[in-house]
């Protein structure tokens, strides 16, 4: 299929999705304002235009509390009739509250009943408001419940809120691509984030609202679980505050556009642009500029529809700054490996290509990033940095990553040649994640086998399953925490030693004469907020063996550093 075909149904996609994102944004919108009208505003009407009824005497015929038992929860709400006479006319009613439906709003439909019943017992009257414009019209109770409204009220607000947002950002999404056709400009993908931290905030803060009314009460009555409640305004205000500095934060540095050149980008050939800063900001600003490939995988439906993303290819340089009246011109040019796929697909399968512009600016973080749409090609950027700044930040980088080799891979010249050693405990974080990953797999699984015999073969089979998963992943992160490695090379010749807890494993000896038998392995990586980190391995083959010089490298550059390294010490360039 042609890039045509692909952008045809990728907008037939998209206008697929807009339209189920208007349906569903109606659709909490529709709800919220119902809630909104039938349980506070109707009520508060009521309430109000009955203020001027009039009162008559009444005697209570039946009196019934119903329970409706649904999701778990309990809700009330009483039925009965009653009779009273009004201008010389008797009239039978079963309106007892203004109140319809059912619901659990504090005790008041118990109440009601108790009032009811006990009038009722005792042969006693009560007085009903009576609608004097239409003398069948009347209440035995005019309580206004300021729950039940504030539950109405808060309650479908946010359902409101929620879907007219959705709705907001929808309108927003299908006016992005016109917008950059028409400027030549791409907005950064944090231009509403903090609003959505505030709305949840708010959610958290708003959604029990209704049982705040009944704290002080239960808590009088002994019941001090109650007071759980009040960590769901403690988390709202945490994210609300969280997303108003991140609005401040955006309002600081303004909208930041991007416009691309070549456009679209060029997998092949090169991706480069300038970023509009609102700043100004000095040359030797600590800016860096990513450029990632990303694959995105959308699985489930409904409430468990997720994503997820994976890089594909990434890299990164030090941004060029250019100072012009208004601010800052941020430039960058990558080149773009031609293996790489081009920005296709929406919905639940995707590809797309990322910049994203990471540093600090007066003492505040700065990170913005923009979808860019990239395509085979081989053009080239009218973008070109300086040569100076190119030389200078691969000399950084280059500094950098031997610093970390260093760091991670402990590396001495001495009078016997060169000596390597990694040792046991590196990368603790990833180690110990994966050992409570396997942890759980294992725990589940001997559960399961231990419920098999009671619940039958098939939990074996589970259980069996979840425990070799487990106990393999579980093992492999004790091994690989406590193994270390240590490397001799002395001329040509290179000795091996595996240890285990300090214990000799294993011997190995070998002669390296090219530098086409020590090769960098990529082994396991991670991403951790957008940023693929991979795990190399410094191995040497010789004589059909392969013999580990160094492993548990963090990060590819890293990795080549430490291999000119020993490439150095053997003199092999």
């Amino acid at each position: 299929m042609g890039e045509a075909g692909l952008s045809e149904e990728g907008n037939k996609q998209n206008k697929k999705g807009g339209i189920g994102g208007y349906l569903f944004g109606g659709i909490f919108l529709l709800a919220g304002l119902a809630v909104m009208f039938f349980v506070a505003v109707i009520p508060v009407a009521k309430y109000m235009e009955s203020g001027s009824w009039e009162r008559a005497p009444a005697t209570v015929l039946s009196s019934n509390l119903n329970s409706h038992r649904s999701d778990g929860s309990t809700t009330y709400n009483v039925s009965g009739s009653y009779r009273y006479r009004y201008n010389g006319v008797e009239y039978t009613s079963n309106q007892v509250s203004q109140y319809s439906g059912s619901d659990n709003f504090g005790d008041y439909w118990q109440q009601l009943h108790r009032k009811l019943s006990r009038a009722r017992a005792n042969n006693r009257t009560i007085l009903a408001w009576v609608n004097p414009d239409d003398p069948a019209e009347a209440y035995l109770d005019r309580t206004f419940r300021w729950g039940s409204v504030i539950f109405g009220l808060v309650f479908g607000g946010i359902f409101a809120l929620v879907g007219g947002g959705v709705m907001f950002l929808m309108r927003r999404g299908s006016k992005d691509p016109a917008m950059v056709s028409e400027t030549g400009f791409y907005s950064s993908r944090e231009k509403s984030g903090h609003w959505l931290m505030v709305g949840f905030g708010a959610v958290f803060i708003l959604l029990p609202s209704p049982a705040y009314l009944e704290v002080w009460k239960e808590v009088s009555r002994g019941d001090y679980m109650i007071l759980v409640v009040l960590l769901f305004p403690l988390v709202g205000a945490g994210i609300a505050w969280a997303g108003w500095k991140m609005r401040r934060n955006y309002r600081f540095f303004g909208p930041t556009p991007l416009q691309l050149d070549p456009e679209p980008g060029q997998a092949g050939g090169q991706v480069g642009g300038t970023i509009r800063f609102g700043r100004a900001i000095g040359r030797d600003s600590n800016l860096d500029i990513w450029l990632s490939c990303i694959r995105g995988r959308e699985s489930g439906s409904g409430k468990n529809r997720k994503t997820v993303e994976d890089v594909l290819w990434q890299t990164e340089q030090r941004a060029y700054c250019v100072p012009r009246q208004s601010g800052t011109d941020i430039q960058f040019c990558f080149d773009a490996p031609a293996d790489q796929p081009a920005t296709r697909g929406s919905g639940r399968n995707y590809i797309r290509w990322r910049v994203e512009l990471e540093g600090t600016v007066e003492g505040r973080k700065l990170s913005r990033s923009w979808d860019v749409p990239v395509e085979a090609g081989n053009g080239a950027s009218r973008v070109q940095l300086p040569e100076s700044h190119v030389m200078a930040d691969q000399r950084e980088r280059e500094l950098e990553a031997v610093e970390s080799a260093s760091e991670q891979i402990r590396v001495e010249q001495t009078g016997q040649g060169l000596y390597l050693e990694s040792r046991p405990g590196r990368n603790l974080g990833m180690k110990l994640g994966m050992l409570l990953f396997g942890g759980i797999f294992a725990g589940v699984g001997t559960g399961l086998f231990i419920a098999a015999a009671s619940q039958g073969f098939m939990l074996y089979f589970m259980g069996s399953i979840f425990g070799l998963i487990g106990y393999l992943i579980v093992f492999s992160s004790v091994y690989t925490l406590a193994r270390g490695l240590q490397v001799w090379i002395r001329g040509s010749e290179v000795r091996v030693v595996r240890r285990w807890l300090g214990i000799p494993v294993y011997r190995r000896e070998g002669r390296l004469l090219r530098a086409e038998q020590v090769v960098l392995k990529s082994g396991m990586s991670s991403t951790s907020n957008g940023r693929k980190t991979e795990y190399m391995t410094l191995q040497a083959e010789v004589d059909g063996k392969v013999l580990r010089l160094a492993e548990g490298i963090k990060g590819r550059e890293v990795g080549e550093a430490l291999r000119e390294a020993v490439l150095r010490a053997l003199r092999l360039v």
